[in-house]
C-alpha cells in the first residue's frame, strides 16, 4: 500500500472519474423512467445503492498500489474458484443461469463478474513475467488455464454469455505477451473446425437466436420479440427522442429485460439519436484513456491489466449494442455501467479503479 501524497493527487483523472459518473448516472436516470409506476419500480433504489457502493469500491481500489493485487493474486485468484464452487451448490437460479449467491434477503451477489478481475490481474501476472519474446505452446496453454477452469465453471452455471467474455481476456493479452504466426494459424484452424461441435451442442433456442440475426423474417416469433421491439423502440426515439417517461416500449412493457440488457432501447427511444451518440461518445472516450493509461504505464504488469480491463469492456459494448440493434445474437450481456445489476456495475468500477490507481503511478518509483 502506497501512502496517496501529492503527487498521487495530481494524478488522479476527474474527466475520467465525470465520465463514469455521467455512464451511471444515464443508466440510473434510464431504469427509474422506465420502471417507475411497475413492479420492476424496485430497480431503480437498487441501482442508486449500487452506484454509490460502487463508487466506494473505486476509492478503495484507488487507495491501494495494484503490485499489492497482482503479488496475492493466486490466493484471490483461487477464492474466486471457491466463489464459484458454492454457486455451483448453493446458487440461486434465474432465467434458467445458475449465477448469484443470496447474501441475506437484501443482495445477490454474482461471481464471475468478479472472477474477471481476477483472471486478468492473474493472467497479466503470468506473462508479464515471462523473459520471452514470443510465447510457447506451453505458455499459451498455461494462460489458456488461467482464464478457461473459471470461464467452463460459469459455463457449468448456463451463464453463456458470461463464459463468451472471458475469451476475449486470453486472446488479447496473449497477442499483446507475443504469439507466433503459425500458432495463431493453429488457434484459428481449431476454432474454425470447433464451430460445428459448438453448434450441434447448443440447445434449440440458442441455435433459433442465431439463425434469426440471418433470417429474421423466417424465425420463430418467440426467438425474434426481442429484437423487434428494441428496434421500434430505437427508431421511434429518432433524433431528440420522445422525452423523459414517454417511451411506450420501455414504459408498456412491451419490451422485455427493458432495464437489463435492452436498457439501451430505452435510451434511445427517450433520448433519440442524440442521446445514444452521446453514450456511445462517452464509452469512445472511456476507451481512449485506458488505451492512453496502458501505453504510459510504467510496468508491463500494469499496462497488461488495463489492455484487459479494457477488452472486456470493448467486448461487452460491442455485444450488447449488437443484441439491441439485431445485428448478433441475443446472449445476455449487460451495457457497462448502464444495465441494472449490481455485481455488474460494482465490478466494473473495481476495474476502474485499479486502472486509475495504474495511471495515478505512472510516475511513482
Amino acid at each position: 500500500m502506497i501512502k496517496l501524497d501529492q503527487r498521487l493527487i495530481l494524478g488522479f483523472d476527474w474527466l475520467w472519474f465525470l465520465v463514469l459518473l455521467a455512464l451511471s448516472g444515464a443508466g440510473v436516470i434510464a431504469i427509474w423512467s422506465t420502471t417507475d409506476g411497475t413492479s420492476l419500480n424496485s430497480y431503480f433504489g437498487k441501482q442508486l445503492i449500487y452506484a454509490c457502493c460502487g463508487l466506494l469500491v473505486f476509492l478503495a481500489v484507488l487507495y491501494f498500489d495494484y503490485h499489492v493485487f497482482s503479488d496475492f493474486i493466486t490466493f484471490i485468484y483461487l477464492a474466486g474458484l471457491v466463489l464459484l464452487g458454492l454457486v455451483l451448490i448453493i446458487g440461486r437460479t434465474i432465467h434458467g443461469n445458475k449465477s448469484w449467491i443470496d447474501i441475506g434477503n437484501v443482495f445477490s451477489l454474482q461471481p464471475s463478474e468478479l472472477v474477471k478481475i481476477f483472471v486478468i490481474i492473474a493472467l497479466a501476472k503470468y506473462y508479464s513475467e515471462l523473459d520471452k519474446e514470443y510465447l510457447g505452446i506451453r505458455e499459451l496453454v498455461t494462460g489458456a488455464a488461467i482464464t478457461f477452469v473459471p470461464a467452463l465453471m460459469v459455463l457449468l452455471e448456463h451463464d453463456l454469455g458470461t463464459t463468451i467474455t472471458f475469451f476475449p481476456i486470453w486472446a488479447v493479452l496473449s497477442c499483446l505477451a507475443g504469439i507466433r504466426k503459425k500458432h495463431l494459424i493453429i488457434l484459428i484452424a481449431i476454432a474454425i473446425a470447433a464451430a460445428p461441435i459448438a453448434w450441434f451442442l447448443m440447445r434449440g433456442y440458442r441455435q433459433g437466436r442465431i439463425e434469426a440475426v440471418f433470417n429474421p423474417q423466417s424465425a420463430a416469433r418467440g426467438l425474434n420479440y426481442q429484437t423487434n421491439q428494441s428496434e421500434i423502440a430505437i427508431g421511434s426515439g429518432r433524433f431528440l427522442g420522445k422525452g423523459f417517461k414517454q417511451g411506450s416500449q420501455g414504459r408498456q412493457g412491451f419490451l422485455p429485460a427493458r432495464h437489463t440488457d435492452f436498457v439501451f432501447a430505452v435510451f434511445s427511444e427517450e433520448k433519440g439519436f442524440v442521446g445514444s451518440i452521446t453514450i456511445l461518445g462517452l464509452f469512445l472516450f472511456l476507451c481512449f484513456r485506458l488505451f492512453r493509461t496502458a501505453r504510459e504505464a510504467k510496468d508491463k504488469i500494469g499496462s497488461m491489466i488495463v489492455v484487459g480491463i479494457l477488452s472486456v469492456l470493448v467486448f461487452h459494448i460491442a455485444i450488447n449494442i449488437g443484441m439491441v440493434e439485431g445485428m448478433l445474437p441475443v446472449i445476455g450481456i449487460p451495457l457497462p455501467f448502464v444495465s441494472a445489476g449490481g455485481s455488474s456495475l460494482v465490478s466494473y468500477f473495481a476495474s476502474m479503479g485499479l486502472c486509475m490507481g495504474i495511471r495515478m503511478r505512472r510516475y511513482v518509483n
